[in-house]
């Protein structure tokens, strides 16, 4: 329903004291939406926005949907605050989307430990543009020192053409990776590969939940000396191209720490064309689900698949437990193979439901002084194996662990994990993390 210019005009005059004039839509009868409102983006385009959320003019609010909507807002990244209102004024009833932006520039210093590793500190500094012509594209660029040193700069932009729904990138990255195989290690020493590496992505969004993109690249990967698997290239030099397919569904409410929706990631990636030595192909799935259930609890849930064909995989080019991806009580154990499989689920209850705080007194308020929190206690189940091709895979030779801990939702989409695991082969283990497992 098309409202009129003067009945616009006065909605937006009550914004400045929406939070005080209004009350949260979930506590008000459920209606219809007339028509949606964007106050708080003096960067953001709106249509950024609106392409985020499931409610539209002419829709039933109901209670679910208009949390979903929040947190889809807030997965963007972009807004240190989110609130949804609906209210009406005369006969215009509106859904009033109120965002407080982030600081979008942002210089940073880096310093950590590689694969969590305390003998493997990094260090080096970065920038990163959020939000690059209020259109949410993403400049990222980054340097470190230390262990695996390393350079790359990124640009994202999630609406190419807003006609045909078309996204796009490209990176460019060079780093110094020092051997993750133990197996290699044992028997020809460890080394280090310098490696390179520059792609294109052009992908469309079909609805709000499904994409697909095509992705091609160069990669160069050098080892200091010869030796079967460092290289397939008897040169220690391979030079191929990288060539991808992908599609996902993705209906999760807040991606760093769903409650509820699913996530199906598909890819197929070919590793080199006929162009040098390297030809394998490997295949991808990532499913994850989240089903929130009575008194406050969460079912979370994932399966993750990876397998290769074709041509020799080189030791750059293996699966790996304990670095990415960790089976809990093996955490920090390193295990390879070509494929991969993992599965895990968690039991949660929200202790705290995330909720937004603001820290008055703190300077540079776009940046630090609204900061989002969430606490959920957690009960786990992981198992997960490797295997190179013609192995065979079974229940002697899964890895799994069972536990609890507690789960801290911090701002900028930080998830702090403190978790006790046992796994089966009876040992225990305390784990410490700064991102989600599921």
């Amino acid at each position: 329903m098309k409202t009129s210019l003067a009945a616009l005009t006065a909605v937006l005059v009550c914004c400045s004291t929406a939070q005080q004039n209004t009350v949260p839509a979930a506590e008000r009868p459920l209606g219809t939406i007339d028509t949606v409102l964007v106050i708080g983006n003096e960067k953001t385009k709106e249509y950024v926005i609106l392409n985020e959320m499931t409610l539209k003019s002419g829709m039933v609010l109901t209670p679910e949907a208009l949390e979903f909507d929040r947190s889809r807002i807030y997965s963007l990244g972009l807004f240190t605050r989110v609130d949804l209102y609906y209210d009406s004024l005369n006969t215009v009833r509106f859904l009033l989307v109120d965002v407080r932006e982030r600081w979008y520039l942002v210089p940073f210093p880096l310093f950590g430990f590689r694969d969590g590793d305390t003998k493997r500190p990094y260090y080096g500094a970065g920038i990163l543009h959020n939000n690059v012509g209020g259109r949410n594209q993403k400049l990222y660029a980054a340097a470190t020192l230390g262990y695996d040193p390393s350079f790359n700069i990124s640009f994202v932009d999630p609406l190419l053409d807003r006609t045909e729904h078309l996204y796009g990138g490209a990176s460019l990255s060079y780093s110094r990776v020092r051997n993750k195989s133990e197996a290699e290690a044992l028997l020809t020493g460890n080394y280090d590969t310098d490696q390179f590496s520059a792609s294109a992505t052009l992908g469309k969004r079909f609805s709000l939940y499904q994409t697909a993109s095509v992705t091609v690249g160069f990669r160069a990967v050098t080892a200091p000396d010869f030796f079967p698997g460092r290289t397939v290239s008897t040169s220690g030099r391979d030079r191929f191209i990288v060539g991808s397919l992908s599609y996902t569904y993705d209906s999760r409410d807040l991606f760093e720490y769903a409650s509820r929706g699913v996530m199906a990631g598909l890819s197929l990636t070919q590793n080199g064309f006929g162009e040098g030595s390297v030809g394998y192909t490997r295949y991808t799935a990532d499913l994850r689900g989240y089903l929130p259930l009575p008194e406050s609890f969460t079912l979370a849930a994932r399966w993750y698949w990876t397998a290769v064909s074709g041509g020799e995989v080189p030791v750059y080019g293996r699966s790996y437990f304990g670095y990415g991806d960790r089976v809990r009580g093996y955490y920090h154990d390193v295990v390879e193979g070509d494929n991969l499989m993992l599965t895990a689920a968690e039991l949660r209850f929200s202790l705290l439901a995330p909720r937004t705080l603001n820290v008055s007194g703190l300077p540079l308020p776009e940046a630090f002084t609204i900061w989002r929190f969430g606490v959920s206690l957690v009960l786990f189940a992981d198992a997960g194996a490797t295997w190179y091709r013609g192995e065979t895979v079974g229940l002697q030779t899964m890895l799994a662990g069972t536990g609890g801990g507690i789960h801290f939702l911090l701002p900028y989409g930080v998830v702090a994990r403190i978790e006790y695991a046992r796994n089966n082969a009876h040992r225990s283990q305390w784990i410490l993390a700064l991102r989600g497992a599921i």
